[in-house]
């Protein structure tokens, strides 16, 4: 209960002032009684923000200005108790919800026009290095996941960005920088805490409601429940060998020497190469020095070796007699910290301009899972130059190594068959024509279909994609529904590419994998403390 004196008093009684000056009009458009949200804002620790009030029209906002949702009402929460009390009044008024961790999702669907529960206030990190598990709440962002995990010195493969939070990044997969030695993000989770629609808390893992821990390592985030927090196993780092090599584009020539780089890579280090080899390959317009205004557009391609200097130097020799410029580094914060300086992200680049805001971005992204040919590497590169700005960003996610190595029945995130990821951002100014840079995105999926397998990483959704439930979860589709349909049979959960069955199509009968279809048939198992479904 609060102190009389207490700040948080001060703050309830100024958020519930504001509410009792609110006329009944306010209430009917949110559809939510006077009384049940001021019981909400008392019970909470965290705070609730309506439309109107001076923090909302920022509150409301996501990473990208290209979605511009407007909540009937944004709930912070701080505990599992305080999401709880937000899906009860989602649940008893009938009210749409969407959850926001860091508010990154590449399709917008962080936000809509029913009430937003942001969880980024559930960052708690608990690492126990003896036992070489770490406990992260679903709203930790990557900037203090790594620090505190650096601290210690542990691992776990996670995001470059470090705003994005786990909850929406782990279930939809997670490709890290070291996931070629480590897996997919998703794949260091061993259990995961989940509030499901009603308010009852589950625990997931490989014993109980196996079903649910499947699923929501891939399946994608707000689709079955609120991911509360995840258990991951720790790894040991060790000793690294960072590089980074750069080759010019502008001109033809130049295209053709990095082009014949390209190839060698897919020779030497996409699938084949060992699980020790981390590589990303950037195509974007960096500064012709460090700091610079003037960008010309250049091929980066940045790797990790997981071990000795000697091994990792050895392993790329092949590279590094392509001329171009390298960097160096020989442990895991400096490569983290040294690239990003390296690396002018494209969004970096608008803030060079004066009096500009934040730019607004699309992207799309394709797999690829065969060899491409010298010449489709050349057209990649050749089309790219074209840019009609120069903020466009293509990057290759290379897999390979641990990550196709993990059973593809182990979750489901089930591209472990591929060479890599290929991405194209696009960005423009809000007062911009949009339709050249969504020209360029657009011709850059019709250039990549011939080399495409048809599936799509699915932390990257786009509401442009052909097949949403074939690109991103394939023959994993069937399961997914029957755990959706398990752990939220009244679909509370709702959103444009949520997990669902065809249209006018009927669910298949699920045998595959079988400890799926074995935990399908079983009751859900409540976590201690949880309430009863129902």
């Amino acid at each position: 209960m609060s102190h009389p004196l207490s700040r948080r008093r001060f703050h309830d009684d100024a958020v519930l002032a504001a509410l009792r000056k609110r006329d009944q009009s306010f209430f009917d458009r949110l559809k939510i009684p006077r009384e049940a949200l001021e019981k909400l804002q008392i019970g909470l620790v965290g705070t609730v923000v309506f439309p109107g009030d001076p923090d909302y029209d920022t509150d409301r906002q996501l990473f990208n200005p290209l979605f511009n949702p407007y909540p009937s009402l944004i709930v912070y929460c701080l505990t599992e108790g305080d999401v709880q009390l937000a899906l009860n009044i989602g649940w008893g008024q009938n009210l749409p919800v969407t959850i926001r961790s860091g508010g990154h999702c590449t399709a917008g669907y962080s936000g809509s026009s029913g009430m937003m529960i942001d969880v980024s206030g559930l960052n708690d990190i608990a690492i126990h290095k003896e036992n070489m598990i770490a406990t992260l709440g679903c709203g930790a962002n990557f900037g203090k996941i790594n620090s505190a995990l650096q601290a210690q010195g542990v691992h776990i493969p996670v995001g470059e960005c470090d705003d994005v939070c786990m909850g929406g990044f782990m279930q939809g997969g997670g490709y890290g920088f070291t996931s070629r030695t480590f897996g997919i993000h998703s794949d260091n989770v061993f259990s995961v805490r989940v509030m499901l629609a009603d308010g009852t808390v589950v625990n997931a893992n490989e014993e109980i409601n196996t079903d649910l821990w499947w699923a929501v390592r891939g399946g994608t985030g707000g689709n079955f429940g609120v991911v509360l927090s995840a258990a991951y196993n720790l790894r040991t780092l060790g000793n690294v060998y960072g590089w980074a090599i750069m080759w010019p584009l502008a001109q033809e020539s130049d295209r053709q020497t990095a082009a014949a780089a390209l190839n060698q890579m897919q020779a030497n280090f996409f699938r084949t190469a060992p699980p020790e080899f981390n590589i990303q390959i950037s195509v974007c317009y960096q500064p012709t020095a460090p700091g610079g205004s003037s960008v010309v557009p250049q091929l980066l391609v940045r790797g990790l070796y997981v071990g000795s200097q000697a091994a990792g130097r050895a392993a790329i020799q092949p590279l590094l007699a392509i001329p171009g410029a390298v960097f160096q580094y020989d442990n895991f914060a400096d490569f983290i910290t040294i690239d990003n300086q390296l690396l002018n992200y494209p969004y970096d680049i608008p803030y060079l301009l004066p009096n500009r805001n934040m730019p607004n971005e699309d992207k799309q992204a394709r797999y690829v899972k065969r060899d491409l040919t010298l010449a489709e590497w050349q057209s990649l590169l050749d089309f790219f130059v074209t840019s009609p700005n120069p903020w466009s960003y293509l990057y290759l996610e290379i897999y390979g190594g641990a990550i196709n190595s993990y059973p593809v029945a182990g979750s489901a995130f089930i591209p472990r068959d591929v060479a890599f990821s290929a991405c194209l951002d696009v960005f423009w100014y809000p007062e911009d024509d949009p339709g050249p840079p969504e020209k360029f995105l657009t011709d850059w999926c019709t250039l990549m279909q011939p080399m495409w397998n048809g599936h799509i990483y699915q932390n990257y959704p786009s509401a442009a994609v052909p097949d949403y439930r074939s690109n991103y979860w394939g023959s994993a589709l069937d399961a997914l529904v029957a755990v959706k349909n398990k752990y939220d049979p009244q679909g509370f959960f709702q959103f444009p590419q949520m997990v669902s069955p065809y249209p006018n199509k009927q669910a298949k009968p699920v045998t595959s994998p079988p400890k799926v279809a074995k935990a399908l048939a079983q009751p859900i198992v409540i976590a201690d403390g949880g309430k009863t479904p129902g």
